[in-house]
């Protein structure tokens, strides 16, 4: 059927506020920002900017004494914009109106170090192309060309997704490696992976397996035959379960862009186009049971050919970080669902789209009036080199119009990017994304199920405004949900379609009619409350009641898993600090240490410690709530529950000393960080989230302290009295924004 158009669109305007509510781009910030150097005010008039990525240059060189005195004002100044604020975490472009305070006279005291020292930088590990400025115009984004939200009927229930077989490179050279990838539905009796060259058939060794659903299998040929033939899938019982043709080439020819577009569309997605993507996110993110990894930035991931199935799959050595333009993705929490989908979308030359939304209100919805930024957008036509194209769209486009409330969308929206799914296993697949109405957005990756031995879990990745990805396991306090909006839970991507020259979206209607595994679905929403709803999931991974002991075990790892997360923010935010001579960076007001953007956004940890603390009181709670319910845990044979409670406290006595992590101090001296000495310290957590504050205080070290010593930094008093006044929150273990 043809797409339905939808009437409503949206006309792009500059916001209200004067021409520096108007700046959104890192660069445009820059540049005004630099225009101080020779007038002494900011070019502009009064307001606020954007600090892209949290990063911001002020090239100076001899010329930056004329800054004496509003150096500070100025940082301060370029981590904030104005606009309304919402719950994120860390777009730039949703920024609280707070007060930086008057410019400093003239005669005000220097705050920042002269000459090249007087850079807040956020310190890229592997900065590039996106994260770099010397003070002269780049590349300027042109025009978007958003495209009107359509509908049509995308085909899901007669698409077959039972088996399908894929390779890589996108083009094979005859001679060259050649990656085959195999996916399934359904686990197979001794999985192969065969090379059909003729009347030859070859079996492929090495076969890594992983998943499931779906279930994925990867094996590599070391030599592409020179003629036509074909990869299969094959099982015990079917030597042909998914076969494709190969048609090899003699010899390479990289890809050049397009003439416009960021990348051409070649093909549709169905199903097993999204099953292979769903595997793909599987391998990627793939940690064994007991273990936890993590990047900083996303790339990092993307770098490593032992984990990316797509590695150098268009030949343009796009993932290889000595080339001379590798592909660059930094994403927070919000983009990075679209990074990874636009990045599959690019190898494969599948459409991509995102719906331009207002954030809007965690309550309801984002605002999103029809309009959609699309993969042919003409944004970057002037930039020829196809890699450093994708990397702009990436970086400069998606990055600024897509953020954590997009994919806050209410159930019944149709103008929307996702879609909720029900509760279940067949569902629940990697790529999947968990979104917290508060802001917070997690990607499944991996589906673990429980037995005797080992706790069923979810394994997710998610984005950090200071451009890390970490693993979190489920945990209630990691998968915040309320029945109060049906804006939060468990969502996919809506299916999209690219025909006869549009782009088009699956309704509901279409998506409640199809398959279980990408059926929509309110069910989330109909229960009594998140009680329910978590007991519900976890009876899902944990089908069998499970041992008091075992559980206790598994949350004190998590809590040390996720102490250890938060040292490598700790220490991202100091170094950042140390390169910048400790100039004070700005606490919003109220609420908004929540949700704002620039150096507080990225550095500061408010929202993780609240995590943490409400997971800390989880585990202490725990021997009690076993006593409590006992019915619902596999108790051990002949104990009475006081007796189970007992043993339990007698687990946490025993593992309060000898678990915890190492920290570092400001003098760059290794501590230990034991559980016993964090629980100790859980006041002192209520108010450790400053990035201006010292390490040892960030620990939750007081004056009395031994290791305090070390500390040379702290946060203003009138920071910490504000700190103070926010205590009950974390107090309360209730973020004031959550609905």
């Amino acid at each position: 059927m043809p797409p339905t158009t939808t009437t409503t669109t949206t006309t792009m305007t500059k916001p209200a506020g004067g021409p520096i509510a108007a700046l959104r781009s890192r660069r445009e910030c820059i540049r005004w920002i630099s225009s101080a150097s020779d007038t002494g005010r900011p070019a502009g008039g009064d307001g606020a900017v954007t600090a892209r990525r949290g990063r911001v240059e002020v090239n100076r060189g001899t010329g930056g004494t004329r800054l004496a005195g509003k150096r500070v004002w100025l940082v301060g100044l370029a981590a904030l914009t104005a606009g309304s604020a919402g719950p994120g975490c860390g777009k730039r472009s949703a920024l609280p109106p707070v007060d930086v305070g008057a410019e400093p006279g003239p005669d005000a005291p220097d705050g920042m170090p002269d000459g090249p020292a007087a850079v807040v930088d956020a310190g890229a590990p592997d900065a590039g192309s996106l994260d770099a400025w010397d003070g002269h115009p780049g590349d300027a984004e042109g025009p978007l060309a958003h495209v009107p939200h359509a509908t049509c009927d995308v085909g899901l229930a007669a698409a077959d997704a039972a088996a399908r077989v894929f390779w890589s490179p996108a083009r094979p050279i005859a001679g060259k490696p050649l990656r085959v990838i195999g996916v399934a539905e359904r686990d197979l009796d001794d999985p192969r992976l065969v090379l059909c060259d003729g009347r030859e058939r070859r079996r492929l060794d090495r076969v890594e397996a992983w998943g499931g659903p779906p279930w994925g299998w990867s094996a590599a040929a070391a030599a592409t035959p020179a003629g036509p033939f074909e990869v299969c899938l094959a099982s015990r019982d079917r030597p042909r379960l998914a076969c494709a043709e190969v048609r090899p080439a003699a010899e390479d020819a990289p890809r050049a862009a397009p003439a416009t577009g960021i990348w051409p569309i070649e093909r549709n997605w169905d199903r097993g186009w999204e099953s292979f993507y769903q595997a793909w996110i599987a391998r990627l993110f793939l940690v064994e049971p007991g273990m936890t990894a993590g990047w900083r930035p996303l790339h990092k991931a993307l770098r490593d050919p032992a984990r990316n199935l797509l590695w150098g799959h268009l030949g343009l050595g796009e993932d290889d970080p000595a080339a001379a333009v590798p592909v660059e993705l930094a994403p927070d929490c919000g983009d990075a669902p679209y990074f990874l989908r636009a990045y599959f979308a690019w190898k494969h030359r599948l459409p991509f789209a995102a719906h331009v939304c207002k954030r809007g209100d965690p309550g309801l919805g984002p605002e999103c009036a029809g309009d959609v930024l699309t993969n042919l957008s003409p944004a970057w036509d002037h930039v020829e080199d196809p890699v450093l194209r994708f990397n702009r769209f990436l970086g400069e486009t998606v990055a600024r119009l897509v953020h954590s409330g997009t994919t806050r969308s209410l159930a019944g929206a149709e103008v929307s990017d996702f879609y909720p799914l029900p509760l279940s296993r067949d569902a629940l697949r990697p790529g999947t994304i968990f979104v917290d109405p508060r802001g917070h957005v997690l990607i499944l990756t991996r589906w673990l199920p429980g037995r005797r031995d080992r706790i069923g879990t979810l394994y997710a990745i998610d984005g950090h405004p200071d451009q890390s990805i970490s693993h979190k396991r489920y945990a209630r306090t990691n998968y915040f949900f309320t029945v109060k909006t049906t804006s939060g839970g468990f969502k996919a991507f809506r299916p999209l379609a690219y025909r006869d020259g549009a782009f088009c979206f699956a309704a509901n209607a279409e998506l409640a009619a199809a398959p279980p595994a990408v059926r929509y679905s309110t069910e989330q929403y109909e229960f009594a409350g998140a009680e329910a709803w978590h007991a519900r999931l976890e009876q899902l991974l944990n089908p069998e009641p499970l041992d008091p002991l075992l559980v206790f075990r598994d949350r004190l790892q998590l809590l040390v898993e996720l102490l250890a997360e938060r040292e490598t923010a700790v220490q991202v935010a100091f170094e950042f600090m140390e390169r910048n001579g400790w100039a004070v960076i700005p606490i919003p007001s109220g609420p908004e240490i929540f949700a704002t953007a620039g150096p507080w956004e990225d550095y500061a940890t408010p929202g993780r410690d609240l995590r943490l603390l409400a997971l800390a009181d989880e585990v202490l709670g725990f021997p009690a709530q076993v006593e409590d319910n006992p019915g619902a845990f596999r108790m051990p044979e002949g104990k009475t529950p006081a007796e189970v409670r007992a043993e339990l406290e007698g687990e946490w006595e025993r593992a309060r000393d000898e678990l915890g992590i190492e920290v570092r101090r400001s003098d760059g001296a290794a501590g230990r960080l034991t559980l016993a000495t964090f629980v100790e310290r859980l006041r002192a957590f209520e108010t450790a989230y400053n990035p201006n504050d010292c390490p040892e205080v960030r620990w939750g070290a007081g004056e009395n302290d031994p290791e305090y010593a070390t500390c040379a930094h702290r946060a203003p008093p009138a920071q910490r009295r504000l700190m103070e006044s926010y205590r009950l929150w974390f107090a309360a273990r209730r973020q004031p924004t959550a609905p």
